[in-house]
């Protein structure tokens, strides 16, 4: 019995250090989630703020009057050219492009802080240059000439001034002519600045008083360079600022992001796969793989986290942060008192063992109900049971520890489904890391605008409603033999055919979607009568083989599918919105599902990221007039007439068909799939597609 007890103990013990652990963890984790969110909230507000004095002043040369431009006098424009650098130090120049290839230029030689920029050919005691190149129509030549001045704005004239002749031609310039072609302000993308050799962009706009002349703010972006040192995470965390094609705009290492390109050593800003940062490229490859705002990833052996925010939609730029921080930054600590408190506990453990050895006889019963709680809690009964009183301290605190325990996997049990632990008992799979293949059938649904129905409501109603939802398709699942892999925010996701085996798991699926979304409307009808907006659910079916299993680490797994047949199936869901279907299922589901299910055609597609066509399949109800969604027989005419017009459709006989869809969409002017493929036999009646045209639709878009 002291063995026993002995054993059962350190089990409670590591249980309990373990629960307390990874709660621990969870928080810190999500702690540092938080900061690292509102840093990126921080930088993008400092971002915006940066680009907007600039674009700003561009804005405000753009609309001076047409006297302010003349360079008989172009001591004028350079004033206010220079004043412009004064209201924006952070700027490097202001510059003017004109229709016949003259330009001036004000450039700020300072640095927001005071220090000198590293401008080379330019005195040490001069904080702003003017240069003015003129064009003599005469001998169709460009004369530069330079001036400085210091702080104290006297012009320094022991610096060589003399013009020349250049080749320089602002008309040449992207700047000039993207402004000039799309008629409004113009954001460059990022580049590195010759004179500086550091990034920045060029903000330009048509000056509207003076035709064929074009206003340019040359914007370094070396400040951002230092906001993404100081806001990173850890250290071992890095921020970056990147654009839409990958190419970083701001990293802390600001010369790293600089490399030469070519023979001639151009130079060109690093891409988030070029850089030699590796936690950039598995960050952006766990971005990408999960569309999410934020992704755990592991690197070189070790594990990250990593926070993405664009900037908002509604700028004028189109750039995106990443926050990454390693998760050992935050852990260490925890790790230490996770080992002191099991050295604690270990050491009372050994008290407890001389107690018991010496009164194993008065304990006896005690440690009985002790190990009747441990089975039964071992069978997932976590029902409160009666406490008992023992003579003995340790007893009594062993005793609340396995009543702490309970509680806690009763806890726990609400987030991982009491039925897919017991089906994973009863179907005899150890709970090892791993998986088999096998045939099953999978569900997404997904409910229509979420974030715009919730816009208007408070959290707790949010929380109300998506609870009662949440619950309803449940049930219609579970009802129909259905696991729930998981929930992915408004999102359900779940299986048939796993863990146990269910020869009729397509039927069941098709049933049990047919159910969620009938238990859905239901819902939507109270909704409507309390005042609140329906939730709308849209519903993708397939069936296919793939990994089912325990997926993670040996201490930390959840069971679930993965394949492309699950990746398929989201397709799907996603594509009701594209045809105004709620249910919207594959060719496989067609073909094995039983004769009582009433399907229609969609349309064939071909999805991006794959290469086989789908034909996609509206399930309506069923055919059966005792059936629990009997369709009636009107609707099975519709059907039937329908087919006959996506047949004409598939035969290139578009008027043919469009007639046929004409009728059917008089009778039911709502019905969205009707309406999708006339748009289509009408769009082929006036332009005939290819003679290899076979019907089928590239979807362009995930």
């Amino acid at each position: 019995m002291t063995t026993a007890f002995v054993l059962f103990t350190a089990a409670a013990i590591s249980v309990v250090a373990s629960l307390s652990f990874i709660e621990g963890k969870k928080r810190i984790l999500d702690s540092a989630k938080q900061s690292m969110n509102q840093s990126v909230y921080f930088a993008e507000n400092e971002v915006e703020n940066l680009v907007n004095r600039a674009y700003h002043t561009s804005e405000s040369i753009s609309s001076l009057p047409k006297s302010i431009f003349d360079l008989a006098k172009p001591e004028v424009l350079e004033a206010v050219l220079s004043s412009s650098l004064s209201n924006a130090p952070e700027i490097y120049g202001v510059f003017v492009g004109f229709q016949d290839g003259s330009f001036i230029q004000a450039i700020n030689l300072l640095t927001p802080d005071g220090s000198r920029r590293n401008t080379p050919n330019t005195p040490d005691n001069a904080v702003i240059g003017w240069r003015l190149i003129k064009y003599s129509e005469e001998s169709d030549t460009r004369t530069e000439t330079w001036r400085f001045f210091d702080k104290n704005g006297e012009e320094i004239q022991d610096h060589p001034n003399a013009a020349k002749t250049v080749d320089y031609d602002p008309r040449n310039r992207r700047w000039y002519i993207d402004a000039l072609n799309e008629k409004h302000t113009v954001v460059s993308d990022a580049y590195v600045f010759a004179s500086l050799l550091k990034p920045g962009i060029t903000i330009s706009k048509p000056i509207e008083n003076v035709p064929g002349a074009v206003v340019g703010v040359d914007l370094p972006l070396t400040d951002l360079a230092l906001l993404t040192k100081r806001i990173s995470a850890g250290k071992n965390g890095v921020v970056a600022i990147f654009n839409q094609d990958g190419t970083i705009v701001a990293y802390p290492d600001a010369d790293k992001i600089i490399l030469k390109k070519g023979t001639n050593s151009h130079l060109e800003l690093a891409n988030l796969t070029s850089i030699d940062d590796s936690r950039l490229l598995a960050a952006k490859a766990a971005l990408e793989s999960t569309h999410y705002d934020e992704v755990t990833f592991s690197d070189n052996g070790s594990e990250f986290f990593g926070v993405f925010k664009s900037v908002s939609q509604n700028h004028y730029i189109n750039w995106h942060f990443i926050s990454i921080a390693a998760v050992s930054d935050f852990t260490d600590n925890l790790f230490t008192m996770l080992y002191e408190t099991l050295l604690i506990s270990l050491a009372i453990l050994f008290v407890a063992i001389v107690a018991v050895a010496a009164l194993a006889g008065w304990i006896a019963t005690p440690i009985i109900r002790i190990r009747e709680m441990a089975d039964k809690i071992t069978e997932l009964n976590l029902l409160p049971v009666s406490n008992f009183q023992s003579p003995f301290i340790e007893i009594n605190s062993l005793q609340q520890s396995m009543e702490r325990m309970r509680g806690a996997l009763d806890i726990f049990i609400r987030y991982v489904p009491r039925e897919l632990v017991r089906n994973l008992i009863l179907s005899n799979q150890g709970v090892e890391v791993g998986g088999t293949r096998r045939e099953i059938t999978v569900m997404f649904s997904d409910i229509e605008d979420f974030t715009t129905l919730t816009e208007k409501l408070t959290p707790e109603e949010v929380m109300s409603q998506t609870s009662m939802y949440f619950e309803q398709l449940t049930f219609a699942v579970q009802a129909n033999r259905g696991t729930i892999d998981k929930y992915i925010g408004d999102s359900i996701m779940a299986i048939w055919n796993a863990p146990a085996d269910d020869p009729s798991h397509i039927d069941n699926a098709c049933r049990g979607t047919l159910t969620a979304h009938s238990l859905s409307e239901e819902l939507n009808k109270n909704l409507i009568a309390q005042g609140f907006r329906a939730m709308r659910t849209r519903f993708g079916l397939h069936v296919g083989e793939a990994l089912v299993g325990n997926i993670g680490a040996r201490d930390r797994m959840q069971y679930t599918c993965l394949g492309a047949c699950v990746n398929l199936a989201s397709r799907i869901e996603g594509l009701n919105k594209q045809y105004g279907t709620s249910i919207l299922v594959s060719d496989a589901i067609r073909r094995k599902a039983s004769r009582e299910f009433l399907f229609r055609r969609v349309d064939i597609v071909e999805a991006k990221g794959t290469s086989v066509p789908v034909t996609l399949y509206e399930l309506i109800g069923e055919r059966g007039e005792d059936a629990a969604f009997f369709v009636g027989s009107e609707e099975l005419k519709r059907a039937s007439k329908y087919e006959e017009a996506f047949d004409f459709y598939l035969h290139k006989e578009f008027t043919h068909a469009f007639n046929i869809l004409d009728k059917l969409s008089k009778e039911a002017p709502n019905d969205g799939v009707v309406q999708s493929l006339m748009a289509r036999c009408a769009h082929y009646m006036d332009t005939p597609p290819p003679a290899s045209w076979n019907g089928v639709t590239t979807i362009l878009q995930k």
